[in-house]
């Protein structure tokens, strides 16, 4: 091999540095033998062949020792580590795999061979991939400190789409984290003017795994002394091999099975958002036979959710995308030969129903948290659903308290006529008046009728015994006893109806209707209300009428009417969009109002909203305007408002964002929710975030991205538009899984310095060589210099030469004197000085 010489042709210095400058996953070796590329210079201009062509040579850059790398599997980033690269017998670079890491990324080590197996303890913990499984190879790409592994499909565990390596999961840094919102109101009537402010905080601390939150507010109000509510403060982390989150402090129960309930105390609880995407929620699985290497297509209302290759053989598809509340799937399997095979699986859900095989569970132990009570009880409670299969989710649970027992038992079922599912409650209460045992029958179901567009998306009914109590009735009847503050016209619920019905009506709309009703055993009659509303879109005019009414013993009927239309304004500017709407509203004394609006949004990055609206009451018989704004800025949001009318005058401003102290300073931002980053790329104040056209890095460099889906891989982009031509950004996106809750610091590397763009030239007019190296005067290398002598460089703000070599004789070097001009990019002509 050795001697073994490439033409060179003079296409552009692109070419030259791909061929010549081999990255470190390449060699050119037959078998395990180190290449030599020798360049052939015959291709070359005559008067460039005086370029050094050797400086070329050399075969593989890859250089022993330990980096911390991101490795990717068939092109999935899947978890980040520590990687050696070391020579192997014949001195050739190799790059170590091990048990651990073949583990981790998803390699089926049962699958080796006993050769394969024999070779990996003997080499452990560096053996070449290569070497152990057919067909599989390993690229290390030391600029981007990637390890890119590629191993055939049969080789690897069966995970799940979707599925991140809790390798991957990021805890973030030591932060802390505060939220706010600011409102400040003044009113003006007849009876004189009133002032107002409120302040709601969300305040943190995350210190390894462990987060502390502070939840409360703080109001004020003239002629009252302030007053702060602290709501709930608590610890808190996630638990990987449970798949749940350990909270420590003032919290509420999980509203599954029982309903929730505030308390202080301990909560051991799953968390379905650290399943893959496609493990959540309830989806059938998929069984069925191929007679030969087959396509599978999974259908749902025609649309395509899924396409596979399966082997011949029985196979099973288990990772479909939890899909709503229902609609049956259609699969298709095409053989092959072109043949094809199709059969329907039911698909109905409703909250309860879990995967086959999938759990959900919740452990709280505590105080019950209730400020109108005297005596707030212990308590202990415990669910557990199980998926059994398709068909069948059980679960069940329990609750303890102070003279108080319930428990739960049901099961929730999915076949062709919807979903259905049943639990009864046995409950017994202990109170100075004696005891109550009750029970109460819960039924639930869904479906959606895909021939006829009908949806019954949610129909509950419960119907409970006279003394059937749940905890929290048990806790208040009990406190009161005791205290002499029984409130009987209190209603203990002896049976409630819900339903939420839509029908789709084609081109002409879609209606629904929702209905509540329920009554007591305490009292008489029946509490009702219910809504329909019709909705329809012709071409970009929208049409939506409601109607709703509530009715309840010894009250008089509420009946509402409401009438909207709207429609965008296109005024050919994409950077603003106006709409006016006007609508129509009627109650049940007769009163009537009639409103008509414009609103928009505005600015390059639609961080501008406003409305102006006008309103008519029939019963004052006057018009009252209003008008209001927001600017939703990188740092903050802010907005206000005015408003009049008869006998008043109101006007009221808000302010709400972040601000998050991390280890590299302290970054202000838009409000933000449970898990975010900070995003530091130092000098590149101005640049945006990549999908978030209004948050920009500020003059530090540094942005907060308010919102990422934890144990998800998120991908974090920096479009460097808008940042100083004089900083280089070294990458430009991010991938990150961080656990809920936490603060990740994402660390962009850029280069700062004076962008030139020059044609350099020798003293008789010709072109510097191309391929010729460019260095500062330190020695660092700044490139290499184009066709027609073209160099594009970034070079210190000092710096006022630069060299140019392309070869080791002093005949071959030159010096560029670099123009003043800082940012200016035009090609500018220079003189190389030998």
């Amino acid at each position: 091999m050795d001697g073994r010489r490439f033409p060179l042709a003079p296409l552009s210095a692109a070419v030259l540095g791909g061929l010549a400058l081999l990255p470190g996953n390449v060699s050119l070796a037959e078998g395990k033998t180190p290449a030599r590329v020798i360049f052939n210079d015959v291709f070359l201009a005559p008067d460039e062949r005086t370029f050094d062509v050797s400086l070329f040579e050399e075969e593989n850059p890859l250089v022993p020792g330990d980096y911390r790398a991101d490795i990717t599997l068939n092109g999935q980033l899947t978890l980040r580590r520590d990687v050696r690269v070391a020579r192997n017998a014949q001195g050739a670079p190799i790059v170590c795999v091990d048990r651990e890491m073949l583990d981790l990324v998803g390699v089926d080590l049962d699958l080796l061979d006993d050769a394969a197996r024999r070779l990996l303890e003997e080499t452990s913990p560096c053996t070449d991939l290569a070497a152990l499984i057919e067909n599989a190879r390993a690229s290390f790409d030391m600029a981007a400190l990637r390890l890119e592994l590629s191993v055939p499909q049969a080789s690897l565990r069966r995970n799940a789409r979707g599925y991140v390596s809790p390798e991957l999961w990021d805890r973030g840094v030591t932060a802390g984290v505060l939220g706010y919102n600011l409102s400040a109101t003044r009113s003006q009537t007849r009876s004189g003017n009133s002032d107002s402010l409120y302040t709601g905080l969300d305040a943190g601390i995350n210190l390894g795994d462990w987060r502390l939150r502070h939840n409360g507010s703080l109001s004020w109000q003239d002629g009252r002394s302030r007053e702060y509510q602290a709501l709930n403060t608590y610890l808190q982390r996630d638990i990987t091999a449970l798949e749940s989150q350990l909270t420590l402090g003032e919290t509420s129960s999980s509203g599954e099975l029982f309903d929730s309930i505030p308390f202080t105390g301990v909560q051991l609880a799953s968390d379905d958002r650290m399943k893959p995407h496609t493990q959540r929620g309830y989806a059938p699985m998929i069984q069925g036979i191929a007679r030969t290497n087959a396509r599978v297509q999974v259908r749902q209302f025609g649309n395509l959710l899924l396409e596979t290759t399966v082997a011949p053989g029985a196979f099973i598809i288990d990772d479909l995308n939890a899909m709503g509340y229902g609609g049956d799937l259609d699969v298709t399997v095409i053989e092959a030969d072109g043949s094809e095979q199709h059969f329907s699986v039911p698909y109905a859900s409703v909250a309860q129903l879990l995967r086959p095989g999938a759990r959900r569970y919740n452990l709280a132990a505590g105080r019950l948290r209730n400020d109108s009570l005297k005596d707030e009880p212990y308590f202990l409670q415990g669910t557990l659903q199980q998926g059994l299969s398709n068909l069948v989710t059980a679960y069940g649970g329990a609750q303890a308290s102070e003279d108080y027992m319930a428990v739960m038992a049901g099961s929730a079922y999915s076949t062709s006529v919807g979903a259905l599912a049943i639990d009864l409650t046995e409950a017994q209460a202990r109170l100075p008046s004696g005891d109550h045992n009750g029970q109460s029958l819960r039924l639930t179901y869904n479906k959606n009728l895909v021939q006829s567009g009908t949806n019954i998306a949610i129909a509950a009914y419960r119907f409970s015994t006279e003394n059937y109590m749940d905890l929290n009735t048990a806790a208040q009847l009990r406190d009161a006893e005791q205290h002499g503050s029984l409130d009987r016209s209190a209603g203990r619920l002896r049976s409630r109806l819900s339903a939420t019905v839509s029908q789709e009506l084609g081109d002409w709309g879609r209606v629904t209707f929702n209905g509540i009703s329920q009554n007591y055993w305490n009292r008489s009659g029946n509490d009702l209300q219910y809504q329909f509303s019709y909705a329809r879109q012709v071409r970009s005019i929208g049409l939506a009428v409601s109607g709703t009414r509530s009715e309840s013993k010894g009250q008089a009927a509420d009946n509402n009417l409401l009438i909207s239309l709207s429609m965008p304004l296109d005024f050919g500017r994409s950077s603003s969009r106006q709409y006016l709407s006007a609508g129509y509203s009627r109650g049940s004394d007769g009163r009537h109002n009639e409103r008509a609006s414009l609103s928009g949004i505005a600015g390059e990055d639609s961080e501008y909203s406003y409305s102006v609206s006008a309103s008519r009451d029939s019963s004052t018989r006057t018009v009252s305007p209003s008008v209001s704004g927001r600017y939703a800025g990188p740092y903050a949001s802010a907005s206000g408002s005015m408003s009049q009318g008869k006998g008043y005058k109101s006007a009221s401003l808000g302010l709400n964002g972040s601000i998050v102290a991390h280890p590299m300073g302290v970054t202000f931002g838009q409000q933000s929710g449970e898990t975010m980053a900070v995003v530091v790329a130092p000098g590149a104040g101005g640049a945006r975030l990549s999908g978030r056209s209004n948050l920009r890095l500020d003059r530090s460099g540094q942005a907060l991205l308010p919102y990422l889906q934890p144990y998800e891989m998120n991908t974090v982009g920096i479009d460097p538009r808008g940042s100083s031509l004089n900083v280089e950004l070294a990458e430009t996106s991010r991938q990150v899984a961080p656990r809920a809750g936490a603060v990740v610091l994402l660390e962009y590397e850029t280069s700062r310095g004076r962008a030139v763009l020059l044609r350099a030239t020798l003293g008789d007019g010709t072109p510097v060589p191309f391929g010729a190296n460019v260095l500062d005067s330190a020695g660092k290398d700044l490139g290499l210099v184009g066709q027609d002598g073209q160099l594009y460089a970034r070079v210190q703000e000092d710096a006022t030469y630069a060299e140019v070599r392309w070869g080791q004789g002093g005949e071959q070097q030159c010096r560029v004197t670099l123009p003043d001009a800082a940012n200016d990019l035009d090609m500018q002509e220079v003189l190389c000085a030998r």
